[in-house]
């Protein structure tokens, strides 16, 4: 759907929100402890995390298909099911190992022990199992360009058919005056937005250490033997021990070069002398499978019941946790997830029934989706934009809930910086809601949340984000720390703009 269909359907819902903007509307109104129940059930330690592959994560998705038949919804799934089923494609290691020549001499690093692979393609189909992989090292800071907030990795370093080596997380992470949210992190700070930073610079792999700002490395840890499930990315990702990746380029001050960054907010990225790392990784596809979840709630009008907006969230999480958690110390808890994401799923169920009971509020058709493999790398929602029911083109918008049950006050609403279509739609809520409605800046969450792969394909989206803490991807983001309230509030505000967008 173009953006002149979109403008055209925007301008006809301003004329008739002004009103609608001064008081808060009922009609969408979310009951915070019916939310707060499906939070509890899809948090609990029954469903062992959500991990991708699981059992756990295959009942929730009957959980949700459940409600989802509850609440009226048709199934739009595979079969005439509630369920579209994709691969995960996760991998086990074989014979692998990685090296880096420099002119200190040349350094193994054993797998499990000193790095582990985060993404790497799948080469059991293809002609020889080994990556060719041989290149030269590049320093690139925190991997970020953000130039809207006066920070950019990327200047004055070309990474074109190089390695290039990243902190995690962002500068000046620990200053409350930092640009980047604070001490929030940000979405600048994910794996799989810096990978694809780098893929879109050309990198052939990113090579992550630990931020010096943090005292224990994960990449230390040995966990792949016990996990080895890996994401998706567009390039292979590899996270190092960045001791002993020091040790292997010789005299490289990583600790001195964060450092100066932090105090400068100026990038510090180079060529890391004569540096170059080998990869050669084989790889066994396991192919374990989970599904999305999609119900359609019709339109009441026959012609442009055609065009529909995706309403959606993610439903996994990381399961026992192991290397893709925060807390090098819970590998083996359960992880699970109230915040992320199931405050976001809970709130697309309710969201289902509450738009149910109005259904004839709604012109063009609603689909609620719920979508497995985010964690690993967007899989579900990029299966879902390639085998969209009725194809991507009846799609105006999507809206994405990812992280929106530690609220307090306050949501974060992305998209409406690349679309002011849009924004004007969330300008007109702020009257009427006792929420702050904050926008993202400077495309800040871009490319870390199934919004982005529609994105992608040129479909208008908003992503609505109450904002990282302590408790993100670590086993005490519990529901009972959930502001019921204040997702449900939310979800009014969504509903609210999706009525406008469907006349």
């Amino acid at each position: 759907m173009g953006i002149r269909t979109l403008r055209a359907v925007i301008a006809a819902a301003l004329l008739s929100s002004v009103a609608a903007a001064q008081t808060a509307s009922d009609r969408f109104r979310i009951d915070p402890d019916r939310y707060l129940s499906h939070v509890k059930m899809l948090a609990s330690d029954d469903l062992g995390g959500r991990g991708n592959g699981t059992p756990g994560l295959s009942r929730a998705a009957s959980y949700i298909a459940g409600e989802f038949r509850r609440a009226g919804l048709d199934p739009s799934g595979d079969s005439r099911s509630f369920l579209q089923e994709f691969d995960l494609s996760s991998r086990e290691d074989g014979a692998s190992t990685l090296t880096i020549a420099s002119a200190s001499g040349q350094t193994a690093f054993r797998i499990g022990l000193h790095y582990y692979p985060l993404s790497a393609p799948d080469s059991s189909a293809g002609a020889g199992s080994t990556l060719p992989s041989t290149h030269p090292l590049v320093f690139a800071g925190y991997g970020i360009s953000a130039p809207g907030l006066g920070y950019d990795d990327y200047t004055d370093v070309d990474v074109d058919g190089k390695a290039v080596v990243v902190f995690t997380h962002e500068p000046q992470e620990n200053d409350p005056t930092s640009v980047f949210e604070g001490t929030e992190l940000t979405p600048y700070g994910a794996i799989s937005s810096k990978a694809a930073e780098a893929a879109r610079r050309g990198a052939k792999l990113l090579v992550v250490i630990e931020d010096p700002s943090h005292i224990t490395d994960r990449a230390r840890t040995v966990t792949w033997a016990e996990d080895p499930q890996i994401g998706d990315y567009p390039i292979p990702v590899v996270r190092i021990d960045r001791f002993r990746l020091a040790k292997a380029v010789g005299t490289f001050d990583f600790d001195a070069l964060a450092h100066t960054i932090d105090a400068t907010l100026t990038g510090q990225s180079r060529t890391m002398a004569a540096a170059i790392i080998t990869y050669p990784q084989s790889l066994v596809a396991l192919n374990p499978h989970a599904s999305n979840v999609v119900g359609l709630l019709k339109g009441s009008d026959p012609v442009r019941a055609q065009e529909a907006i995706v309403i959606g969230a993610h439903y996994d999480h990381l399961g026992s946790g192991s290397r893709f958690a925060l807390d090098p110390q819970s590998a083996g808890q359960i992880h699970n997830g109230a915040d992320d994401n199931a405050s976001g799923t809970a709130l697309v169920i309710e969201m289902a029934h509450a738009a149910a009971r109005q259904r004839t509020r709604f012109s063009r058709s609603l689909i609620f989706a719920t979508f497995a493999g985010e964690e690993v790398g967007l899989l579900g929602s990029n299966y879902y934009v390639q085998h969209a029911p009725g194809g991507l083109r009846r799609t105006i918008a999507m809206i994405n809930l990812d992280m929106v049950g530690r609220a307090h006050g306050r949501v974060m609403v992305g998209g409406t910086m690349k679309k002011p279509l849009l924004s004007a739609l969330v300008d007109g809520e702020r009257g009427a809601t006792s929420l702050r409605l904050d926008g993202f800046q400077d495309g800040y969450g871009d490319g870390s949340s199934d919004n982005e792969p529609f994105e992608h394909e040129h479909v208008p989206t908003l992503l609505f984000f109450t904002g990282f803490h302590d408790d993100y991807h670590r086993p005490t983001d519990d529901w009972e720390r959930i502001d019921a309230r204040g997702a449900a509030e939310i979800g009014r505000i969504v509903l609210e703009i999706t009525e406008k967008l469907a006349k």
